[in-house]
């Protein structure tokens, strides 16, 4: 197959490390790309972040030989799918792959949690949809627990669930809050006029979010969230690819796969549930989603891949809580090395086709289009 026919994937570190080490998931994922590559008539190869380098204009990456993942020197791939978050740092590699004619996906300026929660504020139907929330500080901590009867205190920057803490009302003028410690066991502090030292030195050593809980709807007596997918198709247009419903442990807050969560389909949770209507919630949920990727999309015009985590109170109506700039999909969709439901091959494949429709040769004014996104 000719190398202008061969898309980049960036994954992280630790991703990268476990496909060449030939984790049971990891390869699992690499192959399911690959089959949609093939159904494309074009291939892939996987790399990090920090094997591109600036000037120079090839990249050592894995490329499956025969039964094994092999490292391969080949030229840079004309468009790369990136699998990871950036920083600042790293512009200039992209305004050099840009200049070399690399379009790269999923490139944006900023990902913070406030800037989003700002953004999607600025909607007037939208905002109706997510949760109030301000930058946590001693005096709007005090201030939302006085509004609200639970709290969510979150990183302003992070993944899979890490830092979060809570604060529920626990009788007239008292509290709890709910930490977790280094063994991921969760530890509850009562407190009446003055925030927990704990708290207090979080917030500000960096910069948090506290967010109104919302009365969540609940699958078997366990707290669920979902994971909606949504990703650009090859005209270009968003569209819902998959939905994944993470419910959390039993007793547990977190619905994160990696705090212990259980992934489901939308159907097999709300088909459990007593009140909640599939057909309707799925509608609002498929809704608000599409809404919310059109919204974002014309702020981060070099986003083709956002994961929505979205809540569904009891009464049904869906909450945005984040959008994510990179989505764990193998976390979600593979165990013990299998897909666990056909419909989420469609988050691996979406991403290639419209990647194999920007190759040299295919479409040269969709490629002008996309490469003038890149800034």
């Amino acid at each position: 197959m000719r190398e202008g026919n061969r898309i980049g994937i960036i994954l992280s570190s630790a991703k990268y490390k476990k496909l060449r080490n030939g984790d049971t998931n990891m390869r699992k994922a690499a192959l399911l790309y690959m089959k949609a590559a093939r159904g494309r008539n074009c291939s892939v190869c996987f790399f990090r972040l920090q094997d591109l380098k600036v000037g120079k204009t090839s990249v050592t990456c894995l490329i499956k030989e025969r039964w094994r993942f092999k490292l391969t020197t080949v030229p840079v791939p004309k468009v790369i799918y990136k699998r990871v978050g950036h920083s600042r740092k790293h512009l200039p590699l992209f305004k050099n792959l840009k200049r070399n004619g690399t379009i790269v996906f999923k490139y944006y300026n900023n990902n913070y949690k406030w800037n989003v929660w700002k953004i999607v504020n600025n909607h007037n139907t939208l905002s109706k949809n997510q949760p109030f929330t301000k930058i946590a500080s001693v005096r709007s901590v005090k201030t939302m627990i006085a509004d609200y009867p639970s709290v969510i205190i979150k990183p302003n920057r992070g993944e899979a669930g890490r830092g979060i803490m809570k604060i529920n009302k626990a009788g007239k003028g008292k509290w709890a809050l709910y930490t977790k410690n280094k063994n991921g066991l969760w530890r509850k502090r009562y407190f009446t006029n003055q925030l927990p030292g704990i708290l207090v030195k979080r917030i500000k050593k960096r910069k948090y979010l506290v967010q109104q809980t919302i009365d969540l709807a609940t699958y078997k007596g366990s707290r669920f969230d979902l994971r909606v997918a949504v990703q650009r198709n090859t005209n270009n247009q968003w569209q819902v690819t998959s939905v994944f419903g993470k419910v959390a442990q039993k007793g547990q807050l977190l619905t994160n796969m990696s705090q212990g969560g259980t992934s489901y389909t939308l159907d097999h949770i709300l088909q459990a549930h007593p009140t909640l209507q599939t057909e309707k919630v799925k509608q609002k949920v498929h809704n608000l989603a599409l809404n919310l990727a059109k919204h974002l999309g014309h702020y981060k015009p070099g986003m083709h891949d956002l994961g929505f985590d979205i809540g569904i109170s009891k009464d049904g109506k869906p909450f945005l809580f984040e959008a994510n700039h990179t989505n764990d999909y193998p976390f979600f969709s593979i165990k013990n090395g299998n897909l666990l439901h056909k419909d989420w091959y469609a988050v691996y494949k979406t991403p290639i086709d419209l990647a194999a429709s920007l190759l040299p040769g295919r479409n040269s004014a969709k490629r002008k289009l996309f490469l003038n996104r890149i800034k």
